[in-house]
Parts: structure tokens; C-alpha cells; sequence
């Protein structure tokens, strides 16, 4: 008798699992619970490109760049050594040539590398869950989910480019989400 319960029991059980894993319609939760999933492996992100190595740069024409390279310097995520000091002829301005190294730590925000310039990260997005999803079953296995991600900026945002939608503190963005009759619901890629 005790088997036959036992059996039972594990027969009930691998239902109920099945029954929640294979539900066609996705919820709120379920979507907002799958783009945070998405988002931990394939993050939000903008980028701008900055200078490293020996870098010239004129004391007034390019004063709001030393002062982001002297921020970093102050965070610790590059060294810079004053190699030449130049004042031009007739004029105010003055030229240095710097020899500017990134450290370890900054590390996280340097995506690509090149001889003389680096890709940084500059705001990173990350999901909002309190600003709530929408939710659009577009087909029996598909469905699009709205959501918003906050703006963060990262101690190299000074080297983004001013642009025209850049001053927003979030973003909405759309995933497709896709069932998958093994794994249930799944953002698509």
C-alpha cells in the first residue's frame, strides 16, 4: 500500500510541475521574471570611446576633458604623468602631453582595447521593477513585455557624448518572450 502511495505521489507531483512549467499564457510576473533572468547574462549599457596612452590635450579648448581624466585619476581607474608642458606662442592657451594608464580597476567598464583609445561603459540600465511590465500576447507561443530601466551613470559618463535623448533617467525597452513546451516562457534572441 505504502509503494502504491509512494508512486502516487510522485505521479501527482511530476504533474502539477509539468502543468506550471507548460502554461501558455504569461503573466506579469512570469515576464518581468524572465527579463531579469535576460538581463544578468546580456546587460544595458551605453559607451563612448577614450583616449589612453600619450594623450595632448590644450589647457582651455579642452578643459572639461582634463578635468574627467583628473575624476578618474581620483577614483583610482587611471594614472596620468605630465610628460611635456607647452604654452603657445601669443596665445593663453597652453598644451600638455600626458601619459595616461588605466588600472585594474578599471577593468568592469573597459570593453575593447585598442593601442591608443578604449571603449568604456559610460550609464548602465537596470531593470526597474517597480515601473511594472506590459504585456502583449502576440500568438499562442509569443508575447512582447515593456518594461523600463533606470539610468545609472558609471564614474566614465563625463566622456559620453551630449546627445539629444541622452537626458532621460530611463529607458523602455521591448523583449519577445517565446515558449518553449521543455523550459516554459523565454526571452528570444
Amino acid at each position: 500500500m505504502t509503494a502504491y502511495r509512494g508512486q502516487f505521489l510522485a505521479i501527482t507531483v511530476t504533474l502539477i510541475l509539468a502543468a506550471c512549467g507548460k502554461d501558455k499564457s504569461v503573466s506579469d510576473r512570469i515576464a518581468l521574471s524572465e527579463v531579469a533572468y535576460h538581463l544578468e547574462s546580456n546587460p544595458v549599457y551605453e559607451t563612448a570611446e577614450m583616449a589612453y596612452g600619450e594623450v595632448k590635450l590644450n589647457q582651455q579648448s579642452d578643459a572639461d576633458l582634463l578635468n574627467a581624466y583628473q575624476g578618474l585619476k581620483k577614483g583610482g581607474y587611471v594614472t596620468l604623468e605630465l610628460l611635456k608642458q607647452r604654452k603657445r606662442f601669443l596665445s593663453n592657451d597652453s598644451t600638455f602631453v600626458y601619459l595616461i594608464n588605466l588600472t585594474d580597476k578599471s577593468i568592469p567598464f573597459v570593453l575593447e582595447k585598442t593601442d591608443k583609445k578604449a571603449t568604456v561603459k559610460t550609464f548602465e540600465y537596470a531593470l526597474d521593477e517597480d515601473g511594472g511590465v506590459q504585456v502583449e500576447q502576440t500568438g499562442k507561443n509569443r508575447a512582447k513585455a515593456t518594461v523600463t530601466l533606470k539610468k545609472t551613470e558609471t564614474d566614465f559618463a563625463d566622456f559620453a557624448k551630449e546627445e539629444m535623448d541622452n537626458h532621460a533617467s530611463f529607458t523602455k525597452k521591448t523583449y519577445t518572450l517565446r515558449f518553449n513546451a521543455e523550459t516554459g516562457w523565454e526571452v528570444a534572441k
